[in-house]
């Protein structure tokens, strides 16, 4: 059996690594356009920031892949895929046959304005290395998602001075609320670190140089920018194939992975996959998510058939030793889900509350629908978020969970219970 994987990032390495270890007589071959073994974007800041030498970034070196038994063919683009006669063209006139295959071509950082000397998006490691060989002065970053923020912090500590500009009226909108939002804002204003909410970035000054970029507000001189206003998933390949493309961009796959063509399977950024909150398609394009996906698509193209959850959306970032955690809807999001058919029916006023504490630096929010926590924000808090993480997933009643904490004796013999008593302290709201 030929088994053939496009991609490197963990979807395509997990794929490729348990497709090994389910049959260890397949022909496994792993298809990159980067040169480098798996690595993590998410340490990427990091690096630039100098927190950890560059070799800090790589999780498998090219040896673990031939321990395991993995061919690879690094710095190949794949061309075309013939789902007729199961065959890949490369770019360099060869051709693969393969009996299952798993696209893991991930996602593009969207572009903005024409290329020019300090103008940077933060996507792979080669994007990593050209800011690291970049002298950044006065640099502006576009977005105040989670790696906008990561990326500002990796500049300022680089002793550059930052500003960041975010066209939403608050920032780490995917994982905060305006209240917790405005705490993270103001941790990095005590910094020197300047944020603009509800500005939009319109006119890059500089001919072949970045000298300086105009707002909707303002304008600000500058030597460096950083694009960071989220990633596109790369389906072109996908397309040309005739495999469906879903209504969020990704390419469309079943629960066992499986895109609209049989035996090719999909994982990681460039898919669409059921969020578990949900139920419903969405992009949720994490490390964690491609990870289980890429083990499920492997799972299935062998024959050994397993199902994905599906995924889950977590905000987790440090600003200046402040931890902040963010997991499941934010009340602003949830205000925005037109259909909540997959939470009991459609939302109104009355089916959504919060529970929220501050108290010595930490700061939590809990967001409910009807009897059940879809979201949690927090700040310093040092209490068992996993567990509380878990009982969200698995769907647990807020009043079964009340009235466990009245009864004395299931306290005593329930140790979690002690451990998620706290985040519910202001539950008669």
């Amino acid at each position: 059996m030929k088994v053939l994987v496009i991609g490197n990032g963990i979807g395509g390495f997990s794929a490729a690594s348990t497709v090994r270890r389910l049959n260890d007589r397949c022909d496994v071959t792993m298809i990159s356009m980067e040169r480098t073994p798996l690595y993590s974007p998410c340490v990427l800041p990091d690096y630039i920031s100098g927190k950890i030498p560059r070799e800090g970034v790589f999780v498998k070196q090219s040896k673990e892949y031939k321990r395991l038994g993995i061919q690879t063919l690094l710095g190949h683009r794949v061309e075309e895929i013939d789902p007729i006669a199961r065959t890949v063209s490369l770019h360099d006139g060869q051709n693969l046959s393969f009996d299952s295959l798993v696209l893991a071509t991930g996602s593009d950082a969207i572009p903005f304005s024409k290329p020019r000397k300090g103008i940077f998006t933060l996507k792979t490691l080669k994007d990593a290395d050209q800011i690291v060989r970049h002298t950044a002065k006065k640099a502006v970053v576009i977005g105040a998602g989670a790696v906008g923020i990561e990326v500002a912090l990796s500049l300022y500590r680089r002793g550059s001075s930052v500003t960041i500009i975010e066209m939403l009226d608050q920032i780490l909108p995917l994982g905060l609320d305006r209240r917790g939002a405005d705490k993270v804002k103001g941790i990095l204003e005590e910094k020197g670190i300047d944020v603009f909410n509800g500005e939009r970035a319109e006119t890059v000054l500089g001919k072949n140089k970045v000298e300086g970029l105009v707002t909707n507000q303002r304008e600000l001189e500058c030597d460096t920018l950083i694009w960071s206003v989220g990633m596109r998933p790369r389906v072109d390949l996908a397309r040309q194939a005739g495999i469906a493309i879903g209504d969020k961009g990704g390419i469309r796959v079943n629960s066992h992975m499986e895109t609209s063509l049989p035996g090719i399977y999909a994982c990681g950024d460039c898919v669409e996959s059921t969020d578990m909150l949900t139920g419903e398609p969405h992009l949720n394009l994490f490390w964690h998510n491609a990870n289980r996906q890429g083990a499920v698509a492997a799972h299935n193209c062998t024959g050994v058939a397993r199902e994905y959850p599906g995924s889950q959306n977590i905000l987790n970032v440090d600003v200046f030793e402040n931890h902040v955690v963010g997991f499941g809807f934010t009340e602003a999001n949830l205000r925005r889900f037109k259909d909540g058919s997959a939470l009991g029916g459609e939302l109104s006023g009355s089916d959504l509350s919060i529970i929220e504490n501050e108290k010595d630096g930490s700061y939590h929010r809990l967001v409910i629908v009807r009897d059940r926590c879809v979201g949690g924000q927090f700040i310093n808090v040092k209490g068992d978020l996993g567990l509380l993480w878990s009982l969200m997933f698995q769907g647990r009643s807020i009043k079964e969970l009340l009235g466990m904490f009245e009864n004395q004796d299931r306290m005593v013999r329930r140790s979690w219970l002690q451990r998620v008593k706290p985040f519910f302290l202001n539950a008669e709201n």
